[in-house]
């Protein structure tokens, strides 16, 4: 029996579309994502951000250490521009200011 559907142009491109999905099935199937980068989870490196937090501990701490020298050691002048009480003596609520 002859096939009556297929002419002998269709033939061709019938055995070239299979080629073709059989090439990319077997591609797939070998090679997933060979042509895409890979995506790498990064493990962070836990020594290394104690270590900062440890050095900017250190840090703040010199600069508390150089504030209470400061205020141990030297005078310092304070100005009040205002006070908290009414003529009356009553205490006035502070307002935030946002």
């Amino acid at each position: 029996m002859s096939d009556t559907n297929s002419t002998p142009r269709r033939r061709p491109v019938r055995w070239l579309i299979a080629a073709v999905l059989t090439a990319t099935c077997l591609r797939v199937w070998l090679a997933p994502g060979g042509a895409l980068p890979v995506a790498e989870a990064q493990i962070p490196d836990s020594g290394l951000q104690r270590r900062q937090m440890v050095d900017e501990i250190q840090q703040t701490n010199r600069l508390l250490e150089q504030i209470q020298h400061t205020l141990q050691t030297q005078t310092i002048k304070v100005r009040v521009e205002g006070t908290d009480k009414t003529s009356d003596g009553a205490l006035v609520p502070r307002l935030r200011k946002p």
